[in-house]
């Protein structure tokens, strides 16, 4: 252990002859004590050493009485101080001297803790001053240690000031009524204590001050610290006690504007401090029940939803020691389980789960009722059958001995036996649906209640008689509660009594209740046949009324679908209830009215059972029948029913043969999906309905016709229609199906690319007014930008490593692109328009997916040659050397060079300034000439005729334009493009060299020839040396035509190696790939 450099201590405390002496011994006999430093140890061994000083003092009073030496009681507590001090900086010492926290940790901690706990329990203000003080200079040294220390210290210090302040509370109570003595006596004891709490307060104050900075520290340990001493000021009984035992002064309110302060840094803290721990610490300690409130209670809600487990669990334990259920709103109740009863982390589901049993459902007298009133399962259903099934899952277990559930375990430790026993009777108890029928009917909590322990009881046919008696009793209540609904919302224009929120709100609750018992019945499972066909009735006359109301339908269609035990009988049923609607006249409302209801009924019913139908109904006469109920929505003239009409019919051709499709449902949906008359809305839903056929039926929209007039092309050109339309939400619908197109392979357009690269780098899709209108749920649904962006975001790397086919569409896709963006600039005068379309950010993009593309290929074909080295390693060795060593050298001085994505670009740039430049805006043109000054382009390794291409188009876009910046940037590509050949003697020299002046049509047939007899003769020609090098020149050709002409010329392969060539070649005529470069495109 640790001690310090000082003389050493008298062998008993009689030998003393100073304070500092006294003062050294007691310190150094604690420090080299057993005894653990407990926050009791500490206190009892300073009031020792205040009792010893005292008596000290004492003493030498009365001996130096006749000679009048006596020391003053200011010098004995300068003494004291400064023998405080020094042992502070013998301890602090210690520390800077010292590299490992090891070794000094417990010698260093007992001497500091002493020292805040004798100059804070005591009534000597200079001695606090004198230590305290001490303590905040330590808070600004550079070594990160003493400042933790320093705080920690500190908060030992605020510790012991808000104990000693605490008054004391006897258990004796005095009889009888206070004499004047008393009442003196009590006021002589109010005035100390106002002179004692008064600096004591000043003290708080200072340290308050000094630990603010230490708050924000660079030093997570130090942060953490600096919150631990700020605990106290935030205890049930802290501070605020002292505050409270002065009068009024200054001082109170510096105190209050001080708490304030440090507690806005611990919320700041909680929210955006980078380490955990200290979040978890601030949620933990420092959001007691007494700075509880509506401002900090949303700040803990905040962190059930970190990123750290601890940090969660902290503020599930401070909301369930501090919050009670009444402080807390609905949406937040429903908050905080959502999040917490969450199955990605048991330990937060356990701790939200003491939450809930151990403090909300206990102060709901465990009646589970009271508690889902709380959290209104009307609105929140999700959520609140998450916290019924917990609830009811604990009532089974909470009285096992052993159980794996850590959050059983939990809980058990809140309740007695007595609690556990209320807590199962209230849970557990019999319920059923008619027994609130006395008490006004059946609530929505108890009827959701019910419902949800029919579905998670172990023993359902025991469970399910106890609530419900039996289907037709079910029945008649579910028919109670739907005619209530229909006379109620008959005679919502007569009944003044309740306003709009008050009749929403009871429609609400009593479509939740039917919905309530149709689930009931649903897990009744309906086995007895006479209940059966009772229930399907019940379910037929609903669906076949035109007043049931709408929000039911699904679960009656939905629940008589299970009641039935063939999908035939079920279409059957579904196919009368359809007519039956045709002939309901049974409402209040017009004839223009009913159709507009009728039809939405249909829709409605057909739509849920068209998607919950089995594959094996296609072409099911019933189901075939029920299409005459289907077109007259599709035709109407309500633009609702048809867009809804539009849907289900897309449903039904996914249900219906091939042949009828390309017969009848296709000329209808491109009819629907062409016509500029028709609304938007309707004819995104036509394209989403062609998106999914032709991904169902291949040879649905065929793209290869050579005429160019089928309807696949008038499909293609209607989807670049859409794509830039300018309304956003058909735009963002065809930019959607046009992605599922071209990953599934149907399509490989560069425009259509293009357009999908506007669309993703239009800012404007993307702009959001404010963060809290944005819905979770619509964000989801096809049409949303986020959603697309989101799509897009992945759609673009995937799809340029699908196929080399899909990579080179990509590549192409920059001169549509280019054309695009300067029609949308068209009339925009000033640059900000770039900002909404990025064009260097877009092309920089397609470069980016093609390398990234490149770069994959590479490493698969190089791992493919490995693993075949490594199979056919044994008949590698047995071949010659000779050809190793000429095959390896043919590799090294003639290899294959593939253009690359920058060169590519760059020459679709130079075409467009070239041939577009005079249109386009002063600032585009800038814009794409900085494009070409900054390409990096090695013209060593690239192909020299593309080359020469940029070349001549870069001299072209120098002369097409007059604007000084342009011309600049131009000119930085043309002199590093110096050294390269023109383009049209590398055209001549490479026309004399293959063609020798042929006619282009003899040219022509002699390639159809030589093809012909290279597919006669290869097999009686593979021996020839010279005919399996062009052979295999050709196919490299064929494989990717960005490759450099001359490279593939000079490559020549050994002999050993023909045979392989070979078999490649007839492995790429099978499956040729389209592959083209970027200027072929242009």
């Amino acid at each position: 252990m640790t001690t310090f450099s000082e003389p050493p201590p008298p062998s008993t405390d009689d030998d003393c002859q100073s304070v500092s002496e006294i003062i050294n011994t007691h310190f150094n006999t604690y420090q080299r004590s057993d005894t653990s430093s407990t926050k009791k140890n500490v206190s009892r061994t300073a009031e020792a050493l205040h009792h010893h000083v005292l008596s000290f003092v004492l003493s030498n009073k009365n001996s130096n009485n006749d000679d009048g030496n006596m020391m003053t009681e200011q010098e004995v507590s300068k003494e004291v101080a400064a023998a405080v001090t020094r042992c502070m900086d013998g301890a602090m010492s210690i520390i800077a001297a010292s590299k490992k926290k090891d070794s000094w940790a417990e010698s260093v901690t007992s001497i500091l803790e002493l020292a805040a706990a004798y100059a804070t329990t005591g009534k000597d203000q200079l001695v606090a001053r004198a230590v305290i003080n001490r303590a905040i200079e330590y808070l600004v040294v550079e070594k990160d240690t003493i400042r933790m220390e320093s705080c920690t210290m500190l908060g030992w210090c605020v510790g012991y000031l808000v104990e000693s302040c605490k008054p004391a509370v006897s258990i004796l109570k005095k009889k009888g009524k206070h004499n004047n003595g008393d009442a003196a006596n009590n006021n002589n004891t109010k005035r100390t204590n106002d002179a004692t709490a008064g600096w004591k307060l000043e003290c708080l104050i200072d340290i308050g001050k000094a630990l603010q900075p230490r708050l924000t520290d660079k030093i997570a340990k130090v942060r953490n610290a600096a919150i631990s001493a700020c605990v106290p000021l935030f205890s049930s009984d802290g501070a605020k006690t002292i505050v409270g035992t002065t009068t009024p002064t200054a001082d109170s309110k510096n105190f209050e504007v001080m708490m304030n302060s440090i507690q806005n840094t611990l919320l700041w803290i909680m929210t955006n401090d980078s380490s955990a721990p200290n979040r978890a610490l601030v949620a933990k300690q420092c959001c007691g029940r007494s700075v509880v409130s509506k401002e900090t209670i949303p700040y803990v809600i905040e962190r059930v939803k970190d990123v750290d487990v601890k940090v969660r669990e902290a503020a599930l334990d401070s909301l369930r020691e501090n919050v009670n259920l009444d402080d807390l709103t609905e949406d937040q109740r429903v908050e905080i389980l959502r999040y917490g009863l969450t199955k990605r982390c048991s330990s937060t589901h356990a701790k939200a789960v003491e939450l809930l049993c151990a403090n909300w459902l206990k102060s709901a007298k465990f009646d589970p009722i009271v508690l889902l009133d709380s959290l209104n399962p009307v609105l929140n259903e999700s959520v609140c059958e998450l916290a019924t099934e917990v609830i009811i899952n604990m009532a089974s277990k909470i009285d096992c001995d052993n159980s794996d559930d850590v959050g059983v375990e939990l809980v058990q430790k809140h309740f007695g036996g007595p609690e556990i026993r209320s807590f199962q009777q209230q849970i557990l108890k019999k319920r059923s649906v008619t027994q609130n029928d006395d008490e006004g009917g059946l609530s929505p909590s108890l009827a959701f209640f019910l419902r949800v322990k029919c579905n998670a009881a172990t023993n359902k046919v025991e469970t399910i008689s106890d609530v419900i008696n039996d289907i037709p009793t079910l029945c008649n209540l579910l028919n109670s509660h739907v005619d209530k609904l229909i006379e109620f919302n008959k005679e919502e224009d007569d009944d003044e009594e309740m306003d709009e929120d008050e009749r929403d709100a009871y429609e609400d609750a009593q479509n939740f209740i039917c919905l309530q018992l149709i689930h009931m019945a649903n897990t009744s499972e309906l086995q007895e046949e006479g209940s059966r066909r009772h229930f399907i009735s019940i379910m037929r006359s609903m669906l076949s009324r035109l007043a049931t109301p709408d929000d039911l339908v699904d679960a009656c269609v939905k629940t008589m679908a299970l009641a039935h035990d063939t999908e035939s009988h079920f279409l059957q049923t579904i196919s009368e209830i359809l007519v039956d609607i045709e002939d309901d006249n049974s409402t209040d409302h017009d004839e223009k009215a009913i159709v507009v209801v009728r039809q939405m009924r249909t829709i409605s019913i057909l739509s849920f059972v068209l998607e919950n139908i089995g594959g094996k109904m296609v072409g099911n006469p019933i189901l075939a029948s029920t299409l005459q109920h289907l077109l007259p929505a599709v035709t109407s003239k309500n633009a609702v029913i048809r867009e809804h009409g539009v849907i289900c019919l897309s449903k039904f051709c996914l249900l219906s043969e091939e042949d009828k499709i390309m017969d009848e449902f296709k000329p209808l949906l491109m009819q629907i999906a062409g016509s500029v008359e028709e609304r938007v809305e309707v004819r995104a839903q036509a394209m989403l309905a062609l998106c999914d056929l032709t991904l169902l039926h291949k040879d649905m929209l065929q793209l290869s016709d050579e005429g160019g007039n089928n309807e696949s092309t008038t499909f293609k050109e209607l989807l670049l229609e859409m794509l830039g339309h300018p309304k956003q939400g058909i735009a963002v619908i065809a930019a959607e199906v046009a992605a599922k197109l071209l990953l599934a392979g149907c399509l490989h357009d560069p425009t259509i690319i293009a357009w999908l690269l506007v669309i993703y780098f239009d800012a404007s899709l993307t702009e959001v007014e404010d963060d809290d209108d944005v819905d979770g749920s619509e964000v989801k649904k096809v049409g949303s930008p986020v959603r697309l962006q989101q799509l897009l975001s992945i759609f673009f790397p995937t799809y340029s490593m699908s196929s080399l086919d899909a990579n080179d569409a990509i590549m192409a896709a920059v001169g549509p692109l280019l054309t695009i963006v300067n029609g949308k600039l068209e009339g925009k005068k000033q640059a900000k328009a770039l900002n909404q379309w990025p064009i260097a950010k877009m092309v920089e993009y397609i470069c980016y997916n093609v390398d990234l593309a490149d770069k994959k290929k590479k490493e698969e074909s190089a791992d493919e040659t490995d693993q075949a080295e490594v199979d056919n390693g044994s008949q590698v060795k047995e071949e010659g050397e000779g050809d190793n060593q000429a095959e390896a050298t043919a590799e090294d001085d003639d290899t294959v060079v593939e253009a690359s994505s920058t060169l590519l670009a760059s020459i679709d740039i130079a075409e467009f300034l070239s041939e577009e430049g005079a249109s386009a805006p002063t600032y585009y043109n800038r814009a794409l000439a900085k494009m070409l000054g900054s390409a990096s382009i090695d013209v060593d390794a690239e192909d020299t005729a593309l080359l020469s291409r940029l070349k001549s188009q870069v001299a072209e876009a120098e002369y097409s334009t007059d604007d000084g910046p342009t011309v600049n940037q131009v000119k930085k590509l043309l002199t590093l493009l110096a050294d390269v050949a023109d383009f049209e003697e590398d055209e001549r020299s490479y026309s004399s060299e293959d063609t020798s002046g042929e006619p282009e049509e003899e040219e022509q047939e002699e390639e159809e020839l030589d093809a012909k007899s290279v597919a006669t003769d290869k097999e009686d020609l593979s021996g020839d040396e010279s005919f399996t090098t062009a052979t295999f020149e050709e196919n490299i050709e064929k494989e990717n035509v960005r490759l450099s002409m001359g490279s593939m010329k000079s490559a020549r392969l050994s002999m050993g190696s023909m045979k392989s060539a070979i078999e490649h070649e007839s492995e790429v005529e099978e499956t040729p790939s389209k592959r083209v470069s970027l200027g072929a495109v242009n």
